[in-house]
């Protein structure tokens, strides 16, 4: 029995004919960055700079944010089970070992996810086929989206811009108009209901700040060397042009990285005066620093995933609660956006639903696994066949049982297992 089923059509079909259909073109790259000039987070910030996503994605910090995001919930397999006995089932659109969808699962969470971190929104088309059976999932940039709700249906509605065949955004026509039966949309923190916001658009001023920093530092570095500074001449100049030859000159000969520690030989006429603020004084690393940790609150990632080691142990006194802490606090909040709409609209089953196995997370060292296994294996309530499977080894005979947990005599329950017991004295003492 199906649970969702399509949306009454009549009114927001389009009229016309689309003359490209952007799903259907595999030449053109959705999962492409340069929608820029169609889609901008905002305007100017008060550093002077303007933060659109492809700019903010030359931040280190955002870029590191954005990809540990994106890598690590895409490295869990998305499994399907059956209620109440929590039986693994297969559907083939998610499937890895499908070869006939356009991305392999990893391609495809990590696209969406990197989408939710970016604007908030992840829209992924539903390819079905004739008989109403999704056979592939296509991730759509979502500056290609605009979200409205139909309040004849009560559902959302999506126009999609159209695209010519080279790619650009053919602004010219009507968007062609989608619902949620061949959308699924998942959504970040809004507050409309509809669309999720920006991590971008709401760090835009620190996003703005880290990058004027970047280019400060970059002039500074490139000017060079500690000669910044005025050049007093003490006889009059003529007239403007041999002032700029004096400056010519003292550019050519002590400006740059390359003459950093040079000396600077004046004439008798002439004294330099030093200016330059030190880079201690303008606090470059301190700013970096505090840049870093506020993009990364941003996203919530620790800040030691993001090369801030100083402020590590504020998430737990070792790796694993640090981990622990991140998978509990960010990645989950990924990981069941996307379980959620993926059981009510790919899964579509009752009974059945998708769930994100983040135990590889916290594999732990080899040691710290085989102890935990044998705790498992000791309590009864895992076989060895399923630690194998873990570990990606093939299953052996006689290992598809539990064993009895220790002193448990599965004979009779609260009785001393005899296999257990000490076998050196006959009055088993």
């Amino acid at each position: 029995m199906t649970l969702f089923r399509p949306a009454e059509r009549r009114d927001v079909v389009v009229s016309g004919s689309p003359t490209f259909n952007p799903f259907e073109n595999p030449s053109v790259p959705l999962a492409a960055v340069g929608l820029d000039s169609v889609f901008s987070v905002g305007n100017a910030t008060d550093s002077g700079e303007q933060v659109t996503i492809d700019k903010s994605l030359v931040v280190p910090t955002v870029w590191r944010c954005v990809n540990l995001l994106a890598n690590v919930v895409a490295a869990c397999p998305l499994n399907v089970y059956k209620r109440p006995d929590a039986e693994p089932k297969v559907v083939p659109v998610l499937s890895p070992d499908n070869f006939d969808t356009t991305y392999t699962p990893f391609e495809l969470w990590r696209l969406v996810v990197a989408y939710l971190a970016l604007w908030g929104n992840a829209y992924v088309f539903k390819k079905r086929s004739d008989f109403e059976t999704i056979i592939d999932l296509k991730p759509l940039h979502p500056a290609l989206v605009e979200v409205k709700l139909d309040r004849g249906s009560g559902r959302k509605i999506f126009l999609v811009k159209r695209l010519r065949e080279d790619g650009s955004v053919n602004e010219s026509e009507k968007p062609q108009v989608f619902t949620d039966y061949e959308i699924m949309h998942i959504t970040g923190l809004g507050v409309d209901g509809l669309t999720g916001l920006s991590c971008i658009a709401l760090g835009a001023q620190a996003i703005g700040t880290s990058i004027a920093a970047d280019k400060l530092a970059a002039r500074f570095y490139k000017s060079g060397t500690m000669l910044g500074g005025i050049i007093k001449v003490k006889a009059p100049l003529a007239n403007q042009a041999q002032a700029e030859g004096i400056k010519a000159r003292w550019m050519q000969k002590n400006a740059g990285v390359g003459h950093a520690g040079d000396v600077a030989v004046l004439d008798a006429e002439t004294d330099f005066q030093d200016i330059t603020i030190p880079p201690d004084q303008l606090q470059f690393l301190e700013s970096r620093r505090w840049n870093t940790t506020e993009l990364a609150r941003m996203f919530g990632v620790p800040p030691h995933m993001v090369g801030d080691v100083e402020r590590s142990t504020s998430w737990g006194t070792g790796i694993e609660e640090q981990t622990q802490g991140f998978i509990s606090f960010t990645v989950e909040g990924f990981t069941a956006a996307c379980e959620q709409r993926t059981t009510r609209e790919v899964v579509n089953t009752r009974a059945w639903y998708a769930e994100f196995d983040l135990s590889r997370l916290m594999r732990g060292t080899t040691l710290e696994r085989y102890q935990a296994y044998q705790i498992a294996l000791a309590s009864g309530w895992i076989t060895g066949n399923e630690v194998r499977k873990k570990e990606n080894l093939r299953p052996l005979d006689g290992l598809d049982k539990p064993f009895p947990p220790l002193g448990i005599n599965p004979q009779g329950a609260g009785a001393p297992n005899p296999s257990y017991q000490n076998k050196g004295n006959p009055n088993g003492e």
